[in-house]
């Protein structure tokens, strides 16, 4: 929870230092430079699996696991409303799920890859969605899983084509689903 706190004020702060400087370029007659239709961000924060346990826990104990997360994106700008891009996420950590056939299924070091849309209905605000496949970092047999990402964003423009990125994410998985918090930073070019 303290996770999210800090998230939640970190962009808030951001959000305020944007919207001065905003008004700063707007007083001077100065116009927003358009920085490139591609963008790369770097992505680090929390995923929460509701159905995740530890080895030593059973699955009537856990009330679900935060996993830490890290990732790349990458966007490419259609026009003003729409980006397409891929989102690559890995979970850094090793837990158990408990599927619908009465199994228990290992996940360990979790790799998302999903292509997505993005639509923008404001300048800042994102709204994301695309088909994915889940799969392990493991050298022996793994199960892969279809996954269907959504999620919104709020993109806060720092300077000269950087934008810091507060995220929300859902994954609908085949055997089980999670959501994430996190920032990410960008670079438009």
């Amino acid at each position: 929870m303290k996770q999210i706190f800090i998230l939640v004020m970190l962009a808030l702060t951001m959000n305020a230092m944007a919207q001065h400087h905003h008004v700063e370029q707007h007083e001077k007659g100065e116009h927003e430079t358009n920085h490139g239709k591609h963008k790369v961000a770097f992505y680090s924060g929390f995923t929460h699996i509701p159905s995740a346990f530890y080895e030593h826990e059973t699955h009537e104990e856990s009330t679900g696991k935060w996993v830490p997360t890290i990732g790349i994106d990458y966007y490419y700008s259609l026009n003003h409303k729409w980006d397409v891009g891929i989102i690559a996420d890995v979970e850094l950590d090793e837990y158990y799920i408990h599927t619908d056939n009465h199994d228990d299924l290992e996940r360990n070091n979790v790799v998302v890859l999903s292509a997505v849309g993005k639509y923008k209905p404001t300048k800042r605000i994102g709204l994301i969605a695309g088909p994915g496949m889940e799969w392990e970092f493991k050298k022996h047999d793994t199960e892969t899983f279809f996954v269907l990402k959504t999620g919104i964003e709020y993109e806060v423009a720092i300077e000269k084509g950087w934008e810091l990125t507060p995220v929300f994410t859902y994954d609908f998985k085949e055997e089980y689903s999670a959501y994430a918090f996190g920032i990410s930073i960008g670079k438009r070019f």
